[in-house]
């Protein structure tokens, strides 16, 4: 008897903001409005942030950044500012940079990287604020940070240019801080206060905030003055949220994820897309109600990092064994949601996985599931869904079927034929 539905190939067609063509272009003329005098960075150091996330031709506008510099008279240097990811060390984060085409041959700058942190001050709410020893070598700094919805809570201002001051800055030390605070305080106004503090405390010249369309192209570059930061980044947020796009589904009985990993989000997978958060003190999202997940791997740009894997029910032994437990431990307790490192029920392959998650939904036929399958919750423009799903979507507007109705295949080893790359699934 067969266990594991049919699927077929759906397209998203919800309109996406237009991408930037020229990102260079356009990371040079929001640097350029700025209006700087030619001499505004003479005889100065400034640092740069380089976080961890894959955003988008990241290296394209740190380069951009580091030519403004020089251009002004001063001379750059992109730092680590990651929290705790890359295991909290120099080593560590330098390997993050690298696997993120940031590399001083790509920014034309020098990268330096530390792990250590130090006590900055209190801000006017009594927080202590701790922040990477670095930042306080450089004479200015220059925040750069993709500006978009944070995995853990709502806010009117999410993960942006104060969260990029507040917890990548802030290293590991800062970065447990800052998570400890918003459990009592709340997430947006701790990020916002002790963010606000550092962008004063170590002279922050100017934020450079990209967005990206719900295809995850970068689609905005704008520069802001410190003055400005705050208002802008909500500003800016709202426009993200309303262009975001999610599942096309309020409930689902599974969902195999092909990938998770720190390079796709901060917590592996998208909370916002999976329906989970699993954070102490935040309430769950309302939609979408999934009955099971399913884990089949984890991005090589992890480095081993698998914090949002205890949001999954089910995993692979291969997934298991590529985890870095030392790493995912320290982003867990320093992000303070040990429940997101937790372990999944882990089953001996890809096909153990998948025929689990539609399988303990207490349906009587497996094969009747309404299950999703998508490579990562950044890639949503194309996704598998079931034969029972599709009979729910097939009349909506924005859906195309882009497939005939397929069966998944399983090689030796019980390993998934049909993988997904770059958005496309092999059929």
């Amino acid at each position: 008897m067969k266990s594991i539905p049919k699927f077929i190939l759906i397209k998203q067609n919800n309109e996406a903001a237009p991408a930037v063509p020229d990102k260079a272009a356009a990371a040079r003329n929001a640097l350029e409005a700025l209006g700087l005098t030619e001499d505004r960075f003479s005889g100065k150091t400034v640092g740069i942030t380089g976080g961890s996330r894959g955003i988008d031709g990241i290296e394209i506008v740190l380069r951009e950044v580091c030519s403004f510099v020089k251009e002004k008279g001063g001379t750059p240097v992109v730092f680590a500012a990651m929290g705790s990811h890359g295991g909290g060390t120099a080593e560590g984060q330098r390997e993050v940079l690298a696997s993120l085409s940031i590399t001083e041959e790509t920014v034309g700058a020098e990268i330096k990287t530390c792990g250590d942190s130090k006590y900055y001050g209190e801000t006017g709410s009594g927080y202590p604020v701790y922040g990477n020893i670095l930042a306080d070598t450089f004479d200015e700094l220059v925040v750069v940070n993709r500006i978009k919805m944070h995995t853990d809570f709502e806010g009117d201002t999410e993960s942006g240019l104060l969260k990029m001051l507040a917890i990548g800055v802030g290293n590991p030390m800062g970065c447990d801080n800052v998570h400890n605070l918003a459990l009592q305080h709340g997430y947006a106004p701790v990020l916002q206060d002790v963010g606000g503090f550092l962008l004063k405390r170590l002279n922050v010249a100017f934020g450079l905030a990209v967005t990206e369309n719900w295809q995850h192209k970068m689609d905005s570059i704008e520069a802001i003055m410190p003055e400005d930061v705050l208002e802008a980044e909500k500003r800016i947020l709202a426009r993200v949220k309303a262009g975001s796009v999610k599942l096309p589904v309020k409930a689902a009985d599974a969902l195999i994820i092909d990938m998770i990993g720190k390079d796709i989000s901060g917590t592996g997978m998208d909370t916002k897309v999976v329906g989970r958060i699993r954070v102490f003190g935040q309430p769950e999202p309302e939609y979408p109600k999934i009955g099971r997940i399913a884990v089949l791997g984890l991005t090589e740009g992890s480095h081993g990092n698998a914090i949002g894997i205890g949001l999954a029910d089910y995993t692979t032994k291969a997934v298991f064994d590529s985890i870095d437990i030392p790493a995912t431990s320290l982003n867990a307790v320093s992000s303070n949601c040990p429940e997101q490192g937790c372990l999944p029920c882990i089953v001996a392959d890809d096909y153990e996985a998948v025929r689990a998650a539609v399988g303990t939904t207490g349906l009587e036929d497996p094969t009747r599931a309404k299950a999703v399958f998508i490579q990562d919750t950044n890639h949503l423009e194309y996704i598998a869904v079931s034969e029972a799903l599709y009979e729910d979507l097939k009349e909506n507007p924005e859906i195309e079927a882009v497939s005939d109705f397929f069966e998944l295949e399983f090689g030796e080893g019980g390993i998934l034929k049909n993988r997904w790359s770059g958005g496309t699934l092999a059929i």
